[in-house]
């Protein structure tokens, strides 16, 4: 009997996913508990998401995904630690036939205990892991939360970055709903107790031209409600939503307004000038929030993020105000590491560069390219030796084994090349990290990355060191295919 999913329509509304029978419509079944896995599940949203899919779904089986080991005391839900970065990882913690994903991960908090490279590279990386995975499980709707996008198309890179993210998964072909917020109002999320923090820390506050950009903030609840209800739901599949809280309004009335709900007078005074650098360091300085947050973040707040009417989830928010929003949530400020609590345990080191790719090439010629490339660039310094699925970096032409990589034929493929790092002098013994090529984007791009690498070195000069000649080596390289690209262009247009 062949099984084919579908939704049973009671009264004009989606009653619960089913699978019938080549004899629809007698052979209604109700289908099993649905698996559902979490990216991003210790998250704001993944935390607060949990039990409202309970709700919903009271059989389901949840698989939340962490970077740190958590317990839960509903037997529904099983953490498991995950390192998104690892295809092999995210494999091993997922179950088969997936019937519904949410994937809540924005990597603006650190990975490592140096982290070279763009959130934005890093989140294509992320999303192009956890797409391959639920692809080959067979999923039946992924959900993906991402940011409102400028009307005029100008855009900063962390909104660059969200809609790549929707572009990885749409070249996958997967059955997705995408829906886009601005701000987002509640006790824990990460831009809002920057907003507070400004308001309850600056009596006077002197607000460049960023704070009069206006944006649509929306409240946790209708976050939350509008992704539990288009769960495994068909109407919603392939569509994009905005999400609305309440009316939009310009930055500084949200300060205002703010101010009011807390009680705090507060003085504003409007300056002509836009100020990303100075307003990027004074906010993170008062609020005590990481750079890596406040910066994109601001650079962002120069172009209006609005909620578009016709693509609302639910347009009856629009008749709400910001302070209809602020009488349902606790305006209490949190310690700023609280938000962004993770540390390695490791002195690791993590770097993804973006490198153009050559048309018609793939992740095996890069790595053959590089391994080729490598020696000529450093010449006379380095020797590099093939050896099987060994790749040997030698010093002077002697046996001083400065790198050994292991070439992963059962994880590599044409587009994925995986080589761990084995040994060598500046290799530390705990040392479990792999070298990546990616292709990424429809082939435009390849991702040359450095997971879990541990340097033998002492960590102050590896970090003066070695880590700069790492980066320069690897940006001299992508010079390289870029020059490549070029010719191989030239010669398609002749």
């Amino acid at each position: 009997m062949s099984r084919l999913y579908k939704y049973v329509i009671i009264r004009n509304q989606i009653h619960s996913l089913c699978w019938i029978s080549d004899t629809y419509p007698e052979g209604i079944v109700l289908l099993e508990a649905p698996k559902i896995v979490i990216a991003g599940a210790s998250g704001y949203i993944g935390r607060a998401i949990i039990p409202k899919l309970l709700e919903r779904f009271p059989n389901a089986e949840i698989t939340a995904l962490s970077r740190s080991a958590k317990k839960s005391d509903d037997l529904r839900v099983k953490w498991k630690v995950c390192d998104l970065f690892s295809h092999h990882s995210l494999e091993t913690v997922i179950p088969s036939k997936v019937d519904l994903a949410f994937y809540l991960v924005h990597s603006m908090g650190p990975t490592a205990h140096l982290d070279q490279g763009s959130f934005a590279d890093y989140d294509l990386l992320l999303a192009d892991n956890f797409a391959r995975v639920i692809r080959k499980q067979g999923i039946q709707h992924l959900i993906y939360l991402g940011g409102l996008i400028p009307k005029n198309g100008s855009m900063s890179l962390h909104l660059k970055s969200r809609l790549e993210v929707e572009e990885t998964f749409a070249l996958y072909r997967l059955p997705i709903t995408v829906f886009r917020a601005g701000l987002i109002v509640g006790e824990n999320g990460s831009s809002f107790q920057i907003l507070l923090k400004l308001v309850k820390r600056i009596p006077i506050m002197i607000c460049p031209n960023w704070t009069q950009t206006l944006t649509t903030p929306v409240d946790l609840s209708t976050v939350l409600s509008a992704l539990v209800s288009a769960s495994l739901n068909p109407l919603h599949l392939q569509k994009t939503y905005d999400l609305a809280g309440c009316k939009p309004l310009t930055y500084i009335n949200m300060m205002r307004e703010t101010a009011s709900q807390m009680g705090k007078k507060r003085f504003f005074f409007t300056i002509p000038f836009f100020t990303p650098t100075l307003s990027r360091l004074w906010v993170s300085l008062i609020t005590n929030s990481p750079k890596n947050l406040v910066y994109p973040l601001i650079q962002s707040l120069q172009h209006p993020m609005v909620a578009r009417d016709c693509h609302l989830y639910d347009d009856e928010s629009l008749k709400r105000s910001y302070s209809d929003l602020l009488k349902n949530t606790v305006l209490k400020t949190q310690p700023g590491k609280a938000l962004f609590h993770f540390q390695p345990s490791r002195k690791t080191v993590r770097s993804v560069q973006r490198l153009v790719l050559p048309h018609s090439k793939n992740a095996e010629w890069i790595k053959f390219r590089y391994l080729e490339w490598l020696p000529r660039f450093l010449k006379p310094f380095i020797k590099v030796n093939l050896d099987g699925n060994f790749v040997v970096f030698s010093v002077f032409k002697r046996n001083w084994i400065m790198l050994q990589l292991e070439f992963s034929s059962s994880c590599s493929d044409i587009d994925t090349q995986i080589l761990y790092i084995i040994k060598g002098l500046i290799v530390a013994e705990n040392n479990r990290g792999r070298l990546e090529f990616r292709v990424v984007l429809n082939r435009r791009y390849v991702i040359a990355a450095i997971h879990d690498y541990c340097p033998a070195l002492p960590w102050f000069i590896y970090q003066q060191i070695q880590a700069r000649i790492h980066l320069f080596v690897m940006r001299s390289f992508g010079k390289e295919l870029e020059l490549n690209f070029k010719d191989s262009s030239d010669s398609l247009n002749l």
